[in-house]
């Protein structure tokens, strides 16, 4: 299902999508991209996301605005959605932790960590993604990244096999900013397909990661009203600028409510958490 439909779409930008389905890619090798996860919402796959340590998921914010966490599942392990599979891996929501900067109308800071109900078990088909390292730069212009879901595959919501991934490349953020018409903030990232293809994302796969170098340095976040519009390029959450808070989440989530002294802004933020009541 297209995440539109979590949220009221902000008056300020075109009509288009949260999120997004896979288009002009390909199926991916069955658990070949074992970090994978799926957020679904009465049986419904919604949003994607990407599993950073046992118990801790990473997806976007407005996956989760106008949703009850505690109707969620999150889903491990899996490669065709609509079919059981050996290798899934399901877990209730124990809390949410949206980033405090949260804007739906700009999408802004759309970051939130999932606390799942027990620990992964972690093997072939279950696995973790990396984050950049403190403060690195996004990728540079023309850097080619991957982005996968189980969004559908078309504009009129056809639904994939399995697996989607496409290559898509680095967008430099002035020149997407100018598409969008400068409602972009400098914590986002662009991509395009780096030709005259329709390739991206399009509706189902918010929260997914955009994969450069083997880390997640993007979180699918909107896009155009036409998948893979080059008008409109795709935009994503950019991952490095909220690793801090992110680690700093994951210790309080760990070890009580005090944070490590990392400085800077957002580790002394404190975070929107959601605790869900079973």
């Amino acid at each position: 299902r297209d995440c539109l439909h979590l949220v009221s779409w902000p008056p300020t930008l075109p009509a288009g999508s949260w999120g997004a389905q896979i288009i002009g890619g390909h199926e991916v090798t069955p658990h070949s991209r074992p970090y994978m996860a799926s957020v679904k919402f009465q049986g419904q796959h919604n949003c994607g996301g990407f599993l950073l340590r046992a118990r801790w998921v990473v997806s976007a914010a407005h996956c989760f605005s106008g949703r009850d966490p505690g109707t969620g599942l999150v889903v491990l392990g899996a490669h065709a959605l609509h079919t059981v599979e050996a290798t899934q891996q399901v877990f209730s929501i124990s809390a949410v932790i949206t980033h405090p900067d949260y804007q739906p109308t700009t999408h802004t800071s759309d970051i939130c960590l999932l606390q799942l109900n027990s620990s992964a078990t972690l093997g072939p088909a279950v696995g973790l993604l990396g984050l950049p390292r403190r403060g690195a730069r996004p990728p540079r212009a023309g850097t080619r990244c991957k982005v996968a879901g189980w969004g559908s595959v078309s504009d009129f919501e056809e639904l994939p096999p399995g697996l989607m991934e496409a290559e898509v490349r680095v967008l430099e953020l002035d020149a997407c900013n100018s598409s969008w018409k400068g409602q972009l903030s400098p914590a986002m990232l662009c991509t395009h397909s780096g030709d005259r293809r329709r390739r991206g994302f399009c509706s189902a796969d918010s929260g997914g990661p955009l994969v450069c170098r083997n880390r997640a340095y993007g979180l699918v976040s909107f896009s155009g009203l036409w998948c893979g519009d080059p008008k409109t390029p795709d935009v994503y959450t950019q991952v490095s600028a909220f690793v801090t808070w992110i680690w700093d989440v994951i210790w309080r989530g760990q070890h009580g409510p005090q944070p490590r002294t990392t400085g800077g802004r957002q580790a002394l933020s404190e975070p929107q958490q959601h605790r869900v009541h079973h």
